[in-house]
């Protein structure tokens, strides 16, 4: 599944390398296979445009903490530009909360694009196009940003060499990407090209001249990526060969897992009637590698409905779901929120699952 949840026909297929970690696809991409996937159609962030802001709002957040902690409150960001700007929203938060007098967005979604011009103020502008093939006459942004962007490139280096031409000698630059340590969801994203460790990333950012100044975990609702920090200069990165085996075996055993969803949940369920909660990208991710979950489902539930359907079945809301007589659910969440759904939906009498954990034996009502 691509990750703005179209499904390709294409298999998965990865490798995981035991020294540094890093994850990547058994064949490389074509330039024209990138170039399909973020045409026209490509749609992330433009389903529902109350959660894109939220996302937007927290991201801004922990990224100008992140900097006001690694360089201070002097540090100047009068010029911003963000490859992969989406709808443009968080360029607009951190146009606002970092004081920039100019801000450019480079997306290369034609759809999206567009959107994020209808979207962003006076002081930005967007530019279609691939940050590799973006030049800034002369270089002198004081900040490159780019959020969940570089796992989806062709070529990482060129990517980071890409944001290090637009900046100045003084410039920064943030790149937030899923944190590949931590094993999850992000693997059976088609289009999520590499999967980064913190050790795998410096060395590609020692390959493209620049210096790795610091790097942290987000928290909250953002668990699961990571932010760095990066400045020209030379690098010292670690030479030391890591034992990555352990992660190696632990996406593998994770993707294997994902294949037995439908049968056991189709065990679980067999013969019962039951909805999904969430409409969000684990519903997608269902609806790609175990269609039959979906297909089987009553309907979907989640707290606002901004559908009235979802895959050809109703979207309820929480409140009209709790007025119905008690059926099962499955919990189409990221396995990071399943204790919390877990126990709200539990403190109302309602059996519910996550297909991971029946997968796993281990289903909990």
């Amino acid at each position: 599944m691509v990750s703005d949840g179209r499904v390709v026909s294409n298999p998965l297929k990865r490798c995981s390398c035991n020294n540094c970690g890093h994850g990547f696809h058994t064949q490389s991409f074509s330039e024209e296979q990138i170039k399909e996937i973020y045409s026209a159609d490509y749609s992330i962030g433009l389903r529902d445009a109350v959660a894109e802001a939220a996302r937007s709002a927290e991201y801004s957040r922990q990224i100008e903490a992140f900097l006001t902690h690694h360089l201070g409150n002097e540090a100047n960001f009068s010029k911003i530009i963000e490859f992969g700007c989406g709808s443009g929203t968080l360029l607009s938060h951190l146009t606002n909360r970092l004081g920039a007098q100019i801000s450019t967005g480079v997306e290369p979604s034609s759809r999206i694009a567009a959107n994020a011009r209808s979207n962003v103020g006076g002081r930005i502008s967007i530019h279609e196009g691939f940050a590799e093939q973006f030049e800034a006459s002369p270089p002198g942004y004081n900040l490159c940003l780019s959020v969940n962007v570089i796992e989806h490139t062709r070529n990482s280096l060129g990517f980071l060499q890409a944001c290090r031409r637009v900046i100045d000698k003084t410039g920064n630059i943030v790149v937030i990407c899923p944190d590949g340590e931590i094993v999850g969801s992000e693997l059976l994203f088609y289009d999520h090209i590499s999967n980064f460790t913190s050790a795998s990333l410096a060395m590609i950012v020692a390959g493209a001249n620049l210096r790795m100044v610091a790097n942290s975990p987000l928290t909250g609702s953002l668990q699961g990526f990571r932010i760095y920090l990066l400045q020209f200069g030379d690098a010292d990165p670690d030479s030391q060969i890591r034992g990555f085996a352990f992660l190696s075996q632990e996406r593998a055993e994770y993707v294997n897992t994902w294949s037995k969803i439908r049968d056991a949940t189709n065990r679980v369920l067999k013969g019962r009637k039951y909805g999904i909660f969430g409409t969000g990208e684990y519903s997608d991710l269902l609806h790609a590698y175990s269609p039959s979950v979906i297909e089987n489902a009553e309907f979907f539930v989640r707290d606002q409905p901004v559908e009235a359907d979802f895959y050809g079945k109703p979207v309820v809301s929480v409140k009209d779901f709790l007025s119905f007589p008690r059926m099962p659910l499955i919990a189409a969440v990221h396995e990071r929120s399943w204790s919390l759904i877990r126990d709200r939906f539990g403190s109302e009498d309602v059996p519910i699952f996550h297909s991971l954990e029946i997968a796993r034996q281990d289903a909990i009502l």
